[in-house]
């Protein structure tokens, strides 16, 4: 089953063509990983099936439906650059967030405390946010983008950022999300991460995805 199918997505400000044509399938399941640099369209792309723009051309089918309205609040979404209510702890803040979503009860306090665990921070729940790291931030970020077990995540730069440390410790967590019930959209322009985490992997570049290949084959290609 196609979880997300993008066909003819334009966007432009004015002049400036950040998409082109763009299309993109996803099956239920798939790891995809986005390659490109800085620039590419990527950010443009998620921000899109977000909602935050709106595309100058193209169809968008998400989870079934044509009304991406209703299927993003089933869409998990780790930002590039992710704020934070610093004067929280990790387990007060997942909660807020989980109130936002309609979330309650004893449904999600378990669901906070499984995102925790999964993502290392039990030790650090009561902590305030301000005393964190920025990869232990980042954990949280991972935390939240899980919350409702969403069966799309869309991950926009996960290790930006983080020193070599942190990176390896957030690309183990990104590697055990894998399951038969949730696809994932990584847009990255880190080679080795598209290796490690996808199943299949397209090139962008000029708002063009120029290239789509297995995960085997990527070792060669280039986003510059």
């Amino acid at each position: 089953m196609d979880v997300l199918d993008i066909e003819n997505l334009h966007k432009s400000y004015g002049r400036l063509r950040v998409l082109r044509g763009l299309n993109l399938r996803l099956t239920r399941g798939e790891v995809y990983g986005i390659l490109g640099p800085t620039g590419a369209g990527k950010s443009t792309l998620i921000h899109i099936l977000m909602g935050f723009l709106k595309p100058s051309d193209g169809t968008i089918q998400m989870l079934g439906t044509t009304n991406l309205e209703t299927s993003r609040v089933r869409v998990g979404y780790l930002p590039e650059q992710m704020r934070y209510h610093l004067r929280y702890t990790a387990r007060e803040y997942l909660t807020f967030l989980g109130h936002l979503s309609d979330m309650n009860g004893a449904p999600l306090r378990r669901r906070v405390e499984e995102e925790l665990e999964r993502t290392g921070l039990s030790h650090v729940a009561n902590q305030k946010l301000a005393t964190f790291s920025r990869g232990m931030l980042q954990r949280v970020g991972i935390a939240q983008a899980l919350l409702a077990n969403p069966p799309l995540l869309l991950l926009d730069e996960p290790t930006g950022g983080l020193d070599p440390v942190s990176r390896h410790e957030v690309l183990d967590i990104l590697s055990r999300l894998r399951s038969p019930d949730r696809t994932i959209l990584l847009c990255t322009h880190h080679i080795d991460e598209i290796e490690y985490l996808c199943d299949r992997a397209g090139v962008l570049i000029n708002g063009r995805l120029v290239v789509e290949v297995a995960v085997h084959q990527v070792r060669g290609i280039s986003p510059a």
